[in-house]
């Protein structure tokens, strides 16, 4: 089997793992604006109305609102960034964050899952089960996954299905509703990032040995004048940095105007619904153009961090790296806009068909993969 080439092959440090965030304020935010756009006034006057049961509607998800944005506009952009918002701060020791008002909505299993990949398979198709959550976390809500709780959200949104997980279960129905509404934003988008479904493991590397928690472990030069960064960040930071709201529209009307993303041009918008489905999408994105099937030039992080390595010694991407990712992140997310919007108009929507629809959707508990395979 094909290794992925490292500068460390064996490294005997332990490491403090880094937090696995999603696509940048400005990622989430075009996410979000895309779906905007694709509603109508009606039906986003309806996601409006349930937002504005939110807990944290001042206190977060209106706070800064720009004079050129509508309140509706902003209340669209700040929903998919929320669950980013309540993520304690790393010095935060004042209280415990199970009773602070706001970093208490706090879950970070749910942002992504983690399915192993090992340089030199050929499978692209899902692992039949992926890692467990190490260590195992004692809140049973959080022993979960991003897909388990994208469909959850959506169908507690749909008020097919009740809220299960603390502390949202001391909120009324309407704050449920407009929290979960929240967590569907931000989960479509960190869906559709490919390093929060897939995990480098290599048995070689004993910081490696459980995966790479999404490149958060592994350490990259975008160029050989920059500064290492590891490889999730660089990800998430593929639309830039400046999330100011003339930006994010900026961004998402070129987007989607651009011909390469027209739904004709987007074969898999139309083919796959189904939530374990985009995990897929992202998973072999991961494989093929991020980890380069294997050939991915690293270095280990910890190694940076105990001094080990200067960044001379790291790794520099190619141009033709940084154009393919970045290629993709613009696909994925504009993908999770479409998807988005699709998901959103099932919400408002009181016609039979689209009731009916809803069934098409995967059950938040298990998902059946082709052949009859099962992710949990």
């Amino acid at each position: 089997m094909q290794r992925i080439r490292s500068l460390i092959f064996v490294c005997f440090l332990t490491f403090s793992c880094s937090p696995v965030w999603g696509w940048n304020d400005i990622g989430h935010m075009t996410v979000a604006r895309i779906a905007y756009d694709k509603l109508t006034d009606s039906e986003r006057a309806v996601i409006v109305a349930i937002l504005r049961h939110h807990p944290h509607l001042q206190e977060l998800l209106l706070r800064d609102r720009p004079s050129q944005a509508s309140i509706d506009e902003w209340l669209f952009l700040r929903a998919a960034t929320w669950p980013d918002n309540v993520r304690p701060p790393r010095d935060h020791h004042r209280e415990p964050v199970s009773s602070h008002p706001v970093y208490r909505f706090h879950h970070a299993t749910w942002h992504y899952v983690n399915f192993e990949y090992r340089a030199g398979q050929r499978e692209t198709a899902l692992p039949r089960h992926p890692l467990p959550h190490h260590p195992a976390p004692s809140n049973p809500a959080d022993q979960t996954n991003i897909i388990e709780q994208l469909d959850h959200s959506y169908l507690i949104v749909r008020g097919r299905e009740r809220e299960f997980s603390e502390p949202e279960l001391e909120l009324n129905p309407a704050e449920i509703r407009a929290v979960r509404l929240c967590w569907l934003f931000h989960l479509m988008g960190d869906i559709h990032q490919p390093l929060h479904v897939a995990t480098f493991v290599e048995p070689r590397i004993p910081v490696l040995q459980r995966g790479d928690d999404g490149g958060n472990k592994l350490s990259i030069r975008v160029n050989h004048a920059s500064t290492p960064r590891n490889l999730h960040a660089v990800c998430d930071d593929l639309l830039g940095t400046n999330p100011r709201f003339e930006k994010v529209v900026q961004v998402a009307e070129r987007l989607s105007h651009d011909p390469r993303f027209s739904v004709t041009r987007l074969p898999e918008f139309s083919r796959r619904r189904l939530t374990w489905e985009f995990a897929e999408e992202s998973y072999q994105a991961a494989k093929e153009i991020v980890y380069q099937n294997g050939y991915l030039h690293y270095a280990l992080s910890s190694r940076i961090e105990s001094h080990e390595l200067t960044a001379e010694n790291v790794p520099a991407m190619s141009k033709q790296w940084i154009d393919q990712v970045h290629a993709l992140a613009e696909r994925r997310i504009v993908l999770a806009g479409y998807r988005l919007a699709d998901r959103l108009r099932f919400i408002v929507s009181q016609d039979v068909h689209g009731i009916e629809s809803l069934g098409k959707i995967s059950s938040p508990t298990i998902w059946v993969q082709p052949a009859g395979r099962f992710v949990r």
